[in-house]
């Protein structure tokens, strides 16, 4: 190892290295040399303090510290002996802290290769040691030296107060780590210390539970009451829980009205155990608002780990399985996962079709096919209905049935719905001929892109809307009579029609007939199925026709397959016929040969 073969020696705290002046006498030069010596000792120790920094030559071997001039103010100590040694120096710190130079030094592996070898640490002075109200937070920045054995013999270095940088890093690293409207652990964190707990569990074979707890219709009362009252509510029951959970589980704000909490060393009956007791602390809660006292309806769902979760994507989806049925049941309630091979396999085809939606959407092999609506009477094409297909990379084409569920109950049935009407309203600008009918799911009836998408297109282009019918399913009426009116409303107003689709599926028919203001109504054609045999199905559609013809609206029956059920529906009244027997949905664009603009080979979809 090499070593200076002189040693740096204690810090320079100013010390004057200048000769005497050959004419000035010794004793006299010694005396000026002295003072100004002192005087810039004074003033290099009067920068350092001034910017709260002071240096430190430290002996190993004798355990003793030399300071700068001001130390012992700048450190706030009551006599010079408190910072005199590293034993003396170390029982200033904070009982909490882990990183010390004297750990720092003696713990490092490298080696003084002359130089000295530097350390940067930070910690802090206790206030119940020091004349201060408050802890001094330091950063230590110095270098350790060893003789020619290897041997730590030294160091110097310097201190430097960061109260005013820590409390800036505090406050950055709570930001990082907690929710600021309930002070719990955000969701960033909660999953930090969840991942650790998983790992713990996993690694010692103990048990560990997570459980969501759901603040029900919390929309509502936002809506209703305003969100500083849903605020308000967020903040009660984070407190609430927080107070009564055991020093070592672990709580979060989940999302925005949900809040998760880890409970180690608790299996699935203590999972249970903590439900009840979360259910029985919030069941009769009411919190006072601004707005007046909003009572607290809570569900719970949990997994325990690793039994049945064993990492992060595991545990979220069966804590929000467990949530989801916990509301499907009675209010207030707590659900713990168990594994259900036959839901697991549901789940995996559900993760595979999105996979092909959202890979057709892409690759554009989302269609539309054309089925004839005719004329009762005539059998003239009044219009054609626009079916979703979807095809598959093997050339499979998917009808609406067999994937807009998934797509509903997986957020991507808006993606598949704009994707339509971007083709329909394509169609309708090519093909003056074209009259179509397309259909929106109710979740894209309320999106406001989807409805200004339609009215750009119907002011481009002149006629267009005359030519495009609307339809939305009876259950989408019934399950908002207001948003449903909004929505004919304003399709009505840019010049569409809007035709009921299913009508008579549902209980709320005649209701929705008498309050929506439909051009159309489609009836279900489960009522068309032997109509010529069934007097119950022939006289339910005789009354729906009659209603109809009362508010003046057409109406269409689906699902007729045969010439006999077309004459028995032509005999009672229907305006327009659809069905096998007037074609098949294909995706040859059937005004092609009229408009001489498009053709392609037919072929049914």
């Amino acid at each position: 190892m090499a070593v200076p073969s002189h040693p740096p020696s204690a810090p320079d705290m100013g010390v004057d290295k200048e000769a005497p002046a050959p004419s000035e006498p010794v004793e006299r030069s010694a005396s000026r040399r002295a003072r100004s010596t002192a005087d810039r000792r004074r003033s290099a120790a009067e920068i350092l303090n001034s910017v709260g920094e002071c240096m430190y030559e430290w002996d190993i071997a004798s355990d003793t510290i030399h300071w700068s001039e001001g130390a012992k103010g700048l450190l706030c100590v009551a006599d010079d002996a408190q910072i005199a040694s590293g034993r003396r120096f170390s029982e200033l710190l904070l009982p909490t802290t882990t990183e010390t130079r004297e750990n720092t030094v003696f713990s490092s592996a490298a080696n003084d290769e002359g130089s000295g070898v530097p350390y940067r640490i930070q910690y802090a002075l206790s206030s119940e040691k020091l004349h201060t109200a408050s802890d001094i937070w330091l950063e230590d920045s110095g270098r350790w030296f060893s003789d020619s054995e290897g041997k730590k013999v030294r160091a110097h270095g310097v201190l430097r107060i960061i109260n005013e940088r820590r409390a800036v890093e505090e406050r950055m690293d709570r930001l990082s780590r907690y929710d600021p409207l309930t002070g719990l652990f955000n969701r960033s964190h909660l999953n930090v210390c969840l991942e650790k707990q998983l790992e713990a569990v996993k690694q010692s074979g103990e048990a560990a539970s997570f459980i969501v707890v759901g603040l029900e219709h919390f929309d509502l009362i936002n809506s209703v009451y305003g969100y500083d009252s849903g605020d308000a509510v967020i903040r009660e029951v984070a407190k609430k829980l927080k107070d009564n959970l055991r020093d070592e589980d672990i709580i979060g704000r989940f999302t925005g009205a949900k809040i998760g909490i880890i409970l180690p060393s608790a299996g699935e009956r203590d999972l249970l155990v903590a439900g009840h007791r979360v259910l029985d602390l919030l069941r009769k809660n009411v919190v006072q608002t601004e707005k007046g006292p909003i009572a607290v309806s809570i569900c719970v769902g949990g997994v325990a780990m690793p039994k049945h979760a064993r990492n992060l994507r595991e545990v979220f989806m069966a804590a929000h399985q467990a949530l989801r049925e916990s509301r499907r049941g009675r209010t207030a309630s707590i659900v713990a996962y168990r594994p259900d091979p036959q839901k697991e396999q549901r789940r995996f085809e559900a993760a595979h079709m999105a996979e092909k939606i959202i890979t057709a959407l892409k690759e554009g092999r989302v269609k539309l096919a054309w089925q004839p609506v005719v004329d009762a009477k005539t059998a003239e094409v009044m219009f054609h209905e626009a079916l979703v297909r979807l095809h598959t990379e093997d050339g499979e084409a998917l009808r609406a049935g067999d994937f807009v569920q998934v797509a509903q109950s997986l957020g991507l049935i808006r993606l598949v719905d704009h994707y339509a009407l971007d083709i329909a309203l394509q169609v309708l600008v090519d093909y003056p001929d074209a009259r179509l009918s397309l259909n929106v799911t109710y979740e894209t009836a309320s999106d406001p892109e989807w409805l200004a998408k339609l009215a750009v297109a119907t002011s481009r282009t002149e006629g267009l809307a005359q030519r495009l019918i609307i339809e939305i399913t009876e259950s989408y009426a019934a399950e908002s009579l207001d948003e449903a009116r909004r929505f004919i409303l304003s399709v009505k107003e840019l010049g569409c029609k809007v035709a009921l689709d299913d009508f008579g599926a549902g209980f709320t028919s005649f209701r929705n007939l008498k309050s929506l203001p439909f051009d159309i109504i489609k009836i279900d054609g489960q009522f068309a199925h032997n109509i010529s045999d069934s007097a119950e199905n022939n006289a339910f559609i005789s009354a729906l026709v009659g209603i109809a013809d009362l508010f003046g609206v057409k109406t269409v029956v689906e699902w007729v397959e045969d010439a006999q059920t077309a004459e028995a529906l032509r005999h009672i009244g229907v305006d327009y016929l659809q069905g096998f027997v007037f074609g098949q949905p294909v995706l040859e664009l059937p005004w092609a040969k009229s408009s001489g603009t498009r053709d392609s080979s037919s072929s049914a979809a």
